[in-house]
């Protein structure tokens, strides 16, 4: 499995290039990511948030992306809600870029839960299954290596997190941060209404924010997406506000939308 780097993945390229990117959501099978991957999807998110994906699943899927072309992330386990920090998912992110990951994102709750989990850029279990540099006098070119490409995402669906917001943006390494559509408009009082003017304020501050910073957002379209015109219409507001990435929704939905409009013009 090779090193992720802006030559050979395409979430990192377009964020060096300040392209735009596509994301799904996989909640099953390997299958799924080679899928999206041959669709020309930049990047997966593997949720083991709210999923049954296993450690052994997340390595298969990861895989998978790799050899179809589509970048890997990872949606480790936490739940910002119930109020303090879980540092588990400090070790858990570790443990997702240690088996290849091209980046991880986790829900936060607070700027200093982001500060800890940017301390991974100096970790160098990186693909440990694999010899990465051959004596103690390559060591500083691969840490250096491991500092450039570690990509952790602030996933920002709590009140702390958007509470913090703007100074998570700020703190250095952050390339990328995720405003996560759903909980986002719930805290705001509008809930699961994506496009509503209190929601879009949110995301066009933090676009101006994290532009000052060198920090990206992503945004993902919720669940009122009827088919894939309308997916792909809001996919292109988003970026035209500046969304350097937009969520897709998980590829299960995506059948599930494809089976419905099949099944409805059959029986029209």
């Amino acid at each position: 499995m090779f090193f992720p780097d802006e030559s050979n993945d395409r979430l990192l390229a377009n964020l060096a290039a300040g392209k735009p990117s596509l994301a799904a959501f996989v909640f099953s099978h390997p299958n799924m990511v080679e899928v999206a991957g041959l669709a020309g999807i930049d990047c997966f998110i593997a949720d083991m948030m709210f999923t049954a994906h296993d450690w052994d699943n997340i390595a298969h899927l990861i895989r998978a992306g790799r050899g179809s072309g589509i970048s890997p992330m990872v949606r480790v386990q936490a739940f910002p809600w119930a109020g303090g920090g879980d540092r588990r998912t400090v070790s858990d992110a570790a443990r997702a870029f240690s088996l290849g990951a091209t980046s991880v994102t986790v829900s936060v709750g607070s700027k200093g839960e982001v500060r800890e989990l940017m301390g991974l850029r100096e970790d160098w279990h990186r693909l440990i299954h694999l010899r990465r540099f051959w004596s103690a006098e390559d060591f500083p070119d691969y840490a250096a290596k491991i500092r450039k490409s570690t990509l952790v995402v602030p996933t920002i669906e709590s009140e702390g997190a958007l509470r913090d917001l703007d100074e998570i943006l700020a703190i250095d390494g952050v390339r990328l941060a995720w405003l996560a559509a759903g909980d986002l408009t719930k805290i705001l009082g509008v809930p699961f209404k994506y496009e509503h003017p209190k929601v879009l304020k949110v995301v066009e501050h933090a676009v101006e924010t994290g532009a000052k910073h060198g920090a990206s957002i992503m945004y993902n379209m919720g669940l009122d997406q009827p088919d894939f015109d309308s997916m792909g219409a809001l996919a292109r507001r988003m970026f035209d506000m500046g969304v350097k990435v937009v969520g897709l929704g998980a590829m299960e939905w995506h059948v599930q939308v494809a089976l419905q409009q099949m099944r409805r013009k059959a029986f029209c």
